[in-house]
């Protein structure tokens, strides 16, 4: 027969601890599941020929290049659209010193006119963990249309944005790298399942632990069986 005299202080701080990690598995979990299933939907492309550019409205999105994988500022810049404003993702600038709205010139491209062709994105709800953003410097580390219009004073903002073409030093234009599948981002499908089983497996090692040192004190193991009675 079993005996087991559990530490209630120790069970209950397993427990707590035993859910967090479950949670953080089965988050991981969702987001590979997500991202495979991104993978194979299409993006919607959209074209832009007639709108007024809000130059004073530019905003800057952290981010990180999956093509390049290097960190940086996307810039997102504001049009008219008709009774709409609309972000367009339309420029990068490579590296992690915070840019100066006052020193980073409207996209030339929007600013002559030339249509706006691109993928039309619904940004995702930002992560748990995603830092506060900086509304005075105009520095946002997960895209909040609403938040950033709202900064620039705009109002009717559109609930997408476009990723349109980025034109590197070297005047060429190229697919914004950004264009991606709704529930895509930077971080392969491989990676999340990587993590998700990280958060399982130290579920199990902190349930091993807890078993463990309740038999190395005593209070877990098997009860002697009673001797017979005359």
């Amino acid at each position: 027969m079993i005996r087991f005299r559990p530490l209630w202080l120790m069970t209950v701080l397993t427990l707590f601890a035993l859910a967090l990690l479950i949670w953080l598995g089965r988050w991981q979990w969702d987001r590979y599941e997500t991202k495979r299933r991104a993978a194979t939907e299409p993006v919607a492309e959209m074209t832009i020929a007639q709108y007024t550019p809000i130059p004073e409205g530019i905003q800057f999105v952290n981010g990180i290049r999956p093509d390049t994988h290097e960190s940086g500022w996307r810039v997102f810049a504001p049009v008219q659209y008709g009774d709409t404003v609309v972000f367009v993702d339309s420029d990068w600038i490579s590296g992690t010193q915070i840019p100066n709205a006052r020193e980073v010139r409207f996209p030339a491209a929007l600013r002559l006119g030339s249509p706006i062709n691109g993928a039309s994105i619904r940004p995702e709800p930002p992560a748990p963990l995603t830092l506060a953003p900086r509304p005075l410097q105009r520095l946002w580390f997960a895209i909040d249309l609403a938040a950033m219009g709202r900064n620039a004073g705009l109002d009717n903002v559109a609930d997408y944005y476009i990723a349109g073409t980025y034109v590197g030093e070297d005047g060429r234009a190229t697919r914004n790298p950004f264009a991606l599948a709704p529930g895509a981002d930077v971080l392969p499908p491989a990676r999340h399942l990587g993590y998700a089983l990280t958060w399982y497996g130290l579920a199990l090692v902190l349930l091993g632990i807890y078993f463990a040192y309740h038999i190395s004190v005593g209070r877990l193991g098997l009860r002697p069986p009673r001797p017979p009675e005359d």
